[in-house]
């Protein structure tokens, strides 16, 4: 439990010494008294992140000390020719002697020409190929390859580096582009081509000489140059690409094999990241101590998730836009994160630099303070965590930028109350409203001592700068004054007074003043009951048959696997991406599920909802804009349909002309756990 925890007005005035410390003034290092003796012991108490790609000198290290985080994410990072980390050692220790961890990672994806003296058989060999067996340049650049995660010894040459850093002290590998990020001319190499032959049984359980594998699938069992034993034993999936005249596009829908390669594909990078997970965990096992992994982008087998924030970043005319209160979308991909580890798991946004460091060196130096003002708040107040951008390979530093402040600033900040974020629990976003316009608002709940912690960010700014609010008020379904309340913020030192009224069953909370971002607590003698509605689930529209059509709610209202829920519906035009979602929800007292609709194509779309496969309500959807544009905002409203008590399997099909995307889908009521089983017959996965 903090200090801050512990304090109530009864009891409390004489902590109130360790809040009323100045912020970081100018030029000033992070608050000694804030540092940790030591890094944390499990990655679920990391709670900020900095970005330091990559830390060479003595210089480097002293920037990132001054960030104040509980990891460096990228000290070191090889991407071609890597540094001797023996060499470079005494830099995780330096980092521990910061209370950090030290941050390490490599690619999975690229090979350069030469690098770390591979030979050029070597190179051309670890390799994937073209679906004519050609190298392919990656990127289309000269010189570099993409590796092919079928081959054993590229898998080797992946986990040594790995090993190696490992060996020097880093406790935490960012492994980038972890699938190879093969274009669709690659991926067709001699081992790729193994696998695929040894895969393809198991998805029939045909034997190997049976017909069928030439009448469904065009297979030449009888020609020598693509069966040479006259068996599916030693087809040759490139000779079949050529002679059924594919291989020019081998994805098209023409192609019999084209679907069962891209689950392969899907499986093999799958199997070949476990791996090396694997590996990786049993090498520092071996050395008695933990080493923590993630990806880039959400994925498996990981103990946090990592990942730009491309798809949320938000500019208008070269200027940051806070018009979108993004609360949701942040709060969403944390949900879709832990869904795919299998566990709650750390999700950190970064700015990744990209190539020539978009998007955030795009915009002026204000409105990157800006940005991590209000949008970085945004991303603690849904759950999340952020990587401080401190120092980047191409340019980005916040040093000579004049970000340091900024970020020693919000660093202070969450580390002084981290426990506000640890130990804290998300209620929701809605029904909270405020006459104010252009506020994020988020609730949460402290066990310990009992309060309510309301996050309030304000996104009203002109170019550059934000907007200072007076008097902003929040209004809470709950009927019931705390017993005390105050405010903390990154923007003033100290505790300072929240007024607060009751009206019939709302709780009005009033802070005099508003910068960018304050936390109000409310403390209560015991946690009152709020009643919230339900999480809107913010969805990826994905241009891709999904690869499930079941969904199970949680109690806590959450689609389990929701990475794996695809916004775009759809319609009659794309048989083949068609899976219409269903969603199993037991609500013992009846509830609504609603999707909100964002776009559809020119033809138009039509949503249907089913309940236990009875239609239960229609919402035709002409075009609005003449734009096939899946990121157009054609439409805001809600399509909801009601559920009847108890267990129902609930349905959103499109059964219109071309496609549409539903932007986020909510479920309101009370929600009890469904066990019934699925339906005999019925599968969850590709039906």
């Amino acid at each position: 439990m903090s200090r801050f925890h512990a304090f109530t007005w009864s009891a409390g005035f004489a902590l109130l010494a360790f809040f009323v410390r100045p912020l970081p003034a100018p030029g000033a290092v992070f608050p000694p008294e804030l540092h940790r003796a030591r890094p944390v012991t499990n990655i679920q108490d990391a709670l900020v992140y900095s970005v330091h790609e990559v830390i060479q000198k003595d210089a480097d290290l002293d920037l990132a000390r001054q960030a104040g985080s509980d990891v460096w994410i990228r000290g070191w990072f090889k991407w071609s020719r890597a540094i001797d980390y023996e060499q470079v050692r005494h830099q995780p220790a330096a980092a521990h002697g910061a209370g950090a961890l030290f941050g390490a990672g490599i690619t999975c994806s690229a090979l350069y020409d030469g690098e770390n003296g591979l030979r050029r058989e070597q190179w051309e060999d670890l390799a994937t190929r073209g679906p004519r067996g050609e190298l392919v340049k990656a990127w289309g650049q000269n010189g570099v390859r993409h590796g092919s995660l079928s081959n054993p010894a590229y898998r080797d040459y992946l986990f040594s580096w790995c090993r190696r850093q490992m060996d020097a002290g880093a406790d935490y590998l960012f492994m980038d582009e972890i699938n190879a990020v093969l274009g669709p001319d690659e991926g067709f190499d001699d081992y790729a081509i193994a696998d695929f032959r040894r895969f393809l049984p198991g998805q029939t359980a045909w034997p190997a000489n049976d017909p069928r594998w030439q009448s469904i699938y065009g297979i030449g069992l009888t020609n020598r140059d693509e069966c040479p034993d006259g068996t599916l034993n030693s087809f040759l999936y490139r000779a079949y690409l050529l002679r059924t005249g594919h291989a020019n596009a081998p994805h098209a829908a023409q192609n019999p094999l084209a679907k069962l390669w891209q689950e392969f594909r899907v499986a093999r990078d799958d199997q070949a990241w476990r791996e090396l997970t694997t590996r990786i965990r049993a090498h520092a096992q071996s050395r008695g101590r933990p080493v923590w992994i993630s990806g880039n982008g959400l994925t498996r087998h990981v103990d946090l998730q990592m990942l730009g924030v491309w798809g949320l970043w938000r500019t208008r005319a070269g200027r940051v836009d806070l018009a979108e209160n993004q609360l949701e979308a942040w709060h969403s991909t944390v949900a879709a994160g832990c869904s795919l580890a299998g566990r709650r798991v750390p999700v950190v946004f970064f700015h990744d630099w990209g190539f020539n460091g978009f998007p955030w060196v795009e915009v002026p130096v204000a409105d990157r303070r800006l940005w991590l003002r209000t949008r970085a708040a945004e991303i603690y107040a849904a759950g999340a965590r952020f990587g401080f951008p401190v120092d980047g390979p191409w340019g980005p530093d916040a040093e000579s930028d004049g970000l340091m402040e900024e970020i020693i600033r919000q660093t202070s900040f969450y580390q002084r109350h981290r426990d506000l974020y640890l130990q804290g629990r998300l209620l929701g976003f809605e029904p909270l409203t405020t006459p104010d316009p252009g506020l994020s608002l988020a609730l949460w709940q402290r066990e310990s001592p009992p309060a309510l912690v309301l996050h309030v960010i304000n996104r009203q700014s002109v170019p550059g700068a934000l907007v200072t609010r007076s008097n902003v008020t929040v209004r809470l379904p709950l009927g019931l004054p705390p017993k005390s309340a105050g405010a903390v913020s990154p923007d003033w030192s100290g505790l300072r007074p929240v007024r607060t009224a009751v009206a019939g069953n709302t709780l009005a909370v009033t802070l005099p003043t508003l910068e960018a971002y304050a936390v109000a607590i409310l403390d209560y003698p015991s946690l009152p009951a709020v009643k919230m509605a339900g999480h809107r689930m913010t969805l990826q529209a994905q241009w891709a048959r999904p690869e499930r059509n079941e969904f199970m709610v949680n109690p806590e209202g959450w689609v389990e696997d929701l990475w794996a829920l695809s916004g775009l519906l759809q319609g009659r035009l794309h048989q083949h991406l068609r899976n219409p979602p269903t969603f199993l929800v037991n609500l013992p007292k009846g509830g609504r599920l609603r999707a909100q609709v964002a776009a559809v194509a020119t033809q138009g779309a039509r949503l249907e909802w089913q309940v236990d496969g009875r239609p239960a309500g229609v919402l035709d959807l002409r075009d609005r804009d003449g734009k096939n544009d899946s990121a157009a905002q054609e439409f805001d409203e809600a399509f909801a349909v009601t559920v009847p008590p108890g267990r129902h399997r609930v349905t959103l099909d499109n059964t219109g002309a071309d496609w549409a995307v539903v932007k986020w889908l909510a479920v309101e009521g009370e929600i009890a756990p469904y066990t019934a089983q699925p339906p005999q017959g019925r599968s969850a996965v590709n039906r």
